[in-house]
């Protein structure tokens, strides 16, 4: 099984190319930008803004979201680069409104 930081997205442009060129989902707490995998391989990165709240909470986001989705990965047949950037203000989240954001945004993308 690879690494789990192979799924990691890491360079400054692959994020700029999501973000202008990629298609966009929703859900409750999150939204997810994709494109197709130009390597063939799932990769993503979590953006919890400042504006969301502390340091601490942003980074409890990320915590909570890579087991989520990197367990995902393998399974995907059709593999995407993605950002997932969280929607919810800091007194909003709870771990199982994430959960349940991430499992409607693998609905949506037909990952179940």
């Amino acid at each position: 099984m690879p690494s789990l930081r192979s799924f990691r997205l890491e360079s400054e442009s692959d994020y700029r190319q999501i973000a202008h060129h990629g298609k966009r989902v929703h859900s409750p707490s999150l939204m997810m930008q994709w494109i197709e995998s130009p390597d063939g391989v799932c990769r993503f990165c979590f953006l919890a803004r400042k504006k969301n709240g502390s340091a601490v909470y942003r980074n409890r986001c990320r915590r909570i979201l890579r087991p989520i989705f990197f367990e995902k990965a393998p399974s995907v047949l059709a593999p995407v680069w993605a950002m997932i950037i969280v929607k919810d203000k800091e007194g909003e989240m709870t771990s199982k409104r994430m959960h349940r954001s991430a499992e409607k945004l693998f609905e949506k993308m037909g990952w179940l």
